[in-house]
């Protein structure tokens, strides 16, 4: 009778991944515009000298009309050489840039974003981060949802780079939280986004004043945002899949520790449980899940559990290569195997580490429940 249960609710996350799978499959992609609109990039940085270079050589060669964008890098008191990594640049940037300084009371990632909107003249706003490098048809597809008049904010796809064996496994664990986000847009209850390629209308983000709450939370920029867009426009979000942005990795573990503790942080300071509830399954199910393997094998019945446990596997590794495939990346299947050896404990260590004690983001010191 217990293993019934334990089967039935693995069964039901195996089809709930195929059909997510299937949803993927059919995002629809807008990639043109009857007219173009007016962008403004935003991106935030501090001490990213070693970074932004590569950033502004992905933004210089943008495919887009000179007058009609503009980036707005803006400083959260950086204490490296950036300037003169902007210096280098600027002359024979071809668009509009403008650098902006946060002043000394004024510190954090959505006072820097708000700097920008706020020196901002464009219709459109589009953010990214200073580790991220663009593709070329990157503006002309995060603007051309924006023809529809309902649409008010796009979710555009992020990737890992990878260069070596550890960050092909952070990039293949990042790939679902993409996938799951872009199918809840899809399904029109959308809990998750990246502003490392998001876009929306700038009359919007001031209608809505979406930090005005949660200004001490230093993260979740973009899923506050997300929720206040989905609170008042309940059809106003839309996955942008083929306007893909590239990121950095995770140096090592410990660099991974800390990002994924904020991310986990970000979603313990969610104010709504209906926004935080598919943290919460996810983090419940993996517990499920390893509590059903270790019953089975005191049992000395693991063999019924085992084709559940094989249609699980299919089914994630259906979701993670349709999604890479999508962003132009390979499935590994060394790596895959990897993951699924030890990712169920990740979850639960790290839903768990969330909730207590304190991270370290951007060499600044926050605790987990992400109140600065």
């Amino acid at each position: 009778m217990i293993l019934a249960f334990f089967s039935l609710l693995i069964l039901f996350y195996a089809l709930a991944l195929l059909f997510a799978s299937k949803i993927w499959r059919k995002l629809a992609d807008l990639k043109e515009s009857g007219e173009l609109k007016s962008v403004s990039i935003i991106i935030p940085f501090r001490n990213e000298a070693e970074n932004l270079g590569d950033l502004i050589k992905s933004l210089s060669i943008v495919d887009y009309s000179t007058d009609l964008l503009e980036v707005i890098l803006v400083n959260d008191h950086s204490e490296d050489h950036f300037k003169e990594v902007i210096d280098l640049f600027e002359k024979s940037f071809p668009f509009k840039i403008t650098v902006l300084s946060l002043p000394r009371q004024l510190t954090g990632k959505k006072s820097a974003i708000s700097a920008g909107i706020k020196h901002s003249h464009s219709e459109i706003i589009l953010t990214s981060d200073a580790d991220c490098i663009v593709p070329k048809d990157w503006v002309q597809k995060m603007q051309a949802p924006f023809e529809i008049e309902h649409i008010q904010l796009v979710s555009g796809s992020v990737v890992f780079n990878s260069k070596n064996f550890l960050s092909s496994i952070f990039q293949m664990e990042f790939a679902p939280l993409i996938g799951v986000g872009a199918v809840s847009i899809e399904l029109g209850n959308p809990n998750m986004a990246n502003g490392a390629n998001l876009a929306f209308r700038k009359r919007t983000f001031e209608n809505l004043n979406p930090y005005a709450d949660n200004i001490s939370i230093p993260s979740g920029d973009d899923v506050f945002l997300l929720q206040k867009v989905k609170t008042e426009y309940p059809n106003g979000v839309f996955f942008q899949k083929d306007a893909i942005v590239e990121t950095q990795a995770p140096r090592d573990f410990k660099t991974f520790y800390r990002q994924r503790k904020r991310w986990a942080a970000k979603w313990s300071a969610t104010s709504r449980l209906a926004d935080s509830l598919p943290a919460l399954v996810i983090w419940s199910f993996h517990l499920i899940y390893i509590t059903a393997i270790i019953y089975s094998i005191i049992v000395s019945q693991f063999v019924i559990l085992l084709p559940v446990l094989l249609l699980k596997i299919v089914s994630e590794a259906l979701f993670i290569s349709i999604i890479l495939k999508s962003q132009s990346k390979k499935f590994k299947l060394t790596v895959f195997v990897f993951l699924q050896l030890f990712y169920s404990l990740y979850v639960l260590i790290f839903g768990l580490l969330a909730n207590f004690g304190s991270y370290t983001w951007k060499e600044r010191k926050y605790n987990s429940n992400e109140r600065s």
